[in-house]
């Protein structure tokens, strides 16, 4: 007998989110469109009450939800890597346990657009932010998003949003991007940074040599509270890490053409770096370790910037791209 393949598949990682992982699958399971999908789940292994409520919803639900639980906690990385092996649909979007979907007709014009459109790797739309609980937690108040209302106040997204807009970074949001389904596995299993920046290091992955299409629309919410990921690192150790996926870039060929925005994103992150606390307290002599990695690729960013350039002189003149 054949397996029935949906067209999409929704892969859902969570741990300890018992407050938020309820209306993440209702927002799901409400989902108005002509499209087959399925729910592919992975509990890395809660202790808080959010395995009790799965099993509650999948058994509900056996026809839409695959649940699959940890017997003990794996982290992030080795996690998303065991739910991607999961996955067989065409198309693929993740999603986080303490997110959900606003809007109950997303999954319809994403999988039409991407049917339609095949020079496109994904979709994705604009998210609303919300502020979850108040918490006085130091590094959590330094990382929220509460200033935001929406991902679009500090990310430019263009209707077609290109490569080198993501490796500026500009973040997009996690629940919102639906993408044609590749390698995630042996992506992940090749992925050597560390977990908090992840689903940035995938986007990239899966945008390269392609495009997105961005729907001026707010159809996802994001939680902001003191459990998510991000929140629980020093900045500097967030933005070395951001500095050693942009570095890995440059060994893929795909990436060539894209070096000096590369080299320009790396000189932003150790500029950050820079104006730390964390960095600006430590004596000068090793704060110009950093202040040396950081005139390394200024150079290479304005050697980059000058042969592409030169290198795109005829391709920009006559294809009438001049400003």
């Amino acid at each position: 007998m054949t397996k029935n393949i949906p067209i999409l598949n929704i892969a859902i990682l969570t741990h300890k989110h018992k407050d938020f992982i309820q209306q993440c699958l209702e927002s799901v399971l409400c989902q108005k469109t002509n499209y087959s999908f399925r729910i592919v789940i992975l509990d890395d292994s809660s202790n808080d009450g959010t395995t009790e409520i799965l099993k509650n919803i999948s058994k509900a639900n056996p026809d839409k939800i695959e649940l699959i639980v940890n017997d003990k906690n794996i982290g992030a990385l080795k996690s998303a890597t065991k739910l991607a092996g999961y996955v067989d649909a065409k198309y693929l979007c993740f999603l986080d346990g303490d997110d959900y979907w606003c809007n109950d007709n997303k999954i319809q014009p994403q999988i039409d657009f991407l049917e339609n459109n095949p020079d496109y790797a994904g979709c994705f739309h604009d998210a609303s932010i919300v502020q979850a609980n108040q918490s006085e937690d130091v590094h959590f108040l330094k990382r929220t998003q509460d200033q935001w209302k929406t991902y679009s106040q500090f990310n430019r997204y263009s209707s077609d949003f290109m490569p080198w807009a993501l490796i500026e970074r500009n973040i997009i949001p996690t629940a919102s991007l639906i993408f044609r389904n590749t390698d995630i596995v042996g992506f992940l299993k090749k992925y050597s940074a560390s977990e908090f920046s992840l689903s940035w290091a995938l986007h990239l992955e899966i945008i390269k040599g392609s495009k997105f299409k961005y729907f001026n629309e707010t159809w996802s919410v994001y939680n902001d509270h003191p459990q998510g990921i991000s929140k629980k690192y020093d900045i500097v150790d967030f933005k070395l890490n951001n500095i050693k996926i942009l570095e890995s870039l440059l060994l893929d060929k795909s990436w060539d053409y894209n070096k000096t925005e590369i080299y320009k994103s790396i000189c932003n992150e150790y500029r950050l770096i820079l104006k730390s606390k964390k960095e600006l307290s430590k004596s000068y002599r090793d704060y110009k370790k950093s202040l040396r990695q950081y005139e390394k690729y200024i150079k290479l960013a304005s050697n980059a910037d000058i042969k592409q350039l030169k290198d795109d002189y005829y391709y920009v003149r006559d294809n009438g791209m001049v400003e």
